[in-house]
């Protein structure tokens, strides 16, 4: 099955297409936990910031906006071809405080004490040394400065990833298989101790919880089949798909609420400070 601990940089370029193919065309879909990383971390109109892991621009096109006319926000990803649909985005929302950079967490491209904040919504779980990437987030931030780093919560936790592949796994009759490497910083002072090692002072972690609104069901699992699940779909005909769907839709139905589908999210936040 799709979903697996592949997470290099030609597994991120393959995936690139699926993920820019459902990706926002300007404002985020769901700008939550984007919202709540922004509050978190204080970020405030004049600084320059660092979007680590930046994709297709989440969270980097909320906290331009966030920014105002003043200040800048650098998006910075593995991939430049997931960095073409976050360019597109600040265009057609305006952004005029954004610019680009492809760059690996491990080895960045900016000289140091540069940013007066460095955030990375779901990235650290990747590189395979995890305290390298803290160190060069700490690297390239000015005296004073702040980090925030969000992950996802513990997979069994996380409704919106088990439920779509435990009923693809079986009704393909697979084995579910070992948990994605995306939860794989979901329990608890797993990121202190990364910031910890990293040098990084002042060090915290928060839950952030959110129950997500779903107002199209079919729409929301057709994106999360494309972006994981697309070449194993592909091998279903109409019939298998149509029966795919229905159970999907069933799966779904313990979160319903008052008519209304809510999908409960589970992320944590490491937060850290660069000593003066």
């Amino acid at each position: 099955m799709e979903g697996q601990n592949q997470v290099g940089r030609d597994h991120w370029k393959g995936r690139s297409s699926s993920w820019t193919a459902t990706a926002a065309q300007g404002l985020s879909t769901d700008d939550t936990l984007n919202q709540m990383l922004i509050e978190l971390t204080g970020i405030a109109p004049g600084e320059r910031v660092l979007d680590l892991g930046s994709g297709t621009g989440d969270p980097a096109i909320s906290i331009g906006l966030a920014l105002g006319d003043s200040g800048a926000i650098t998006a910075c990803d593995l991939t430049p071809e997931m960095l073409a649909k976050a360019r597109e985005r600040s265009v057609n929302v305006g952004l005029d405080v954004i610019s680009f950079a492809a760059s690996e967490m491990t080895a960045l491209t900016f000289e140091n004490n540069t940013f007066d904040c460095v955030t990375c919504r779901f990235g650290l779980m990747f590189p395979e040394d995890k305290i390298a990437a803290a160190r060069e987030a700490l690297r390239v931030l000015k005296p004073g400065g702040r980090v925030g780093y969000v992950v996802w919560g513990p997979y069994g936790e996380n409704p919106p990833f088990f439920v779509i592949r435990r009923a693809i796994a079986e009704a393909m009759g697979q084995e579910e298989g070992p948990v994605p490497h995306r939860h794989s910083l979901g329990q608890p002072r797993q990121l202190s101790e990364i910031l910890d090692s990293a040098g990084f002072v002042s060090v915290e972690e928060r839950d952030m919880r959110y129950k997500r609104p779903v107002d199209d069901l079919d729409d929301y699992i057709n994106r999360a089949l494309i972006r994981g699940y697309s070449e194993t779909v592909d091998q279903f005909d109409d019939a298998s798909r149509d029966a795919l769907m229905d159970t999907l839709r069933a799966a779904f139905e313990p979160y319903r609420e008052d008519g209304r589908v809510y999908m409960p999210n589970y992320a944590r936040l490491g937060f850290g400070w660069k000593a003066v």
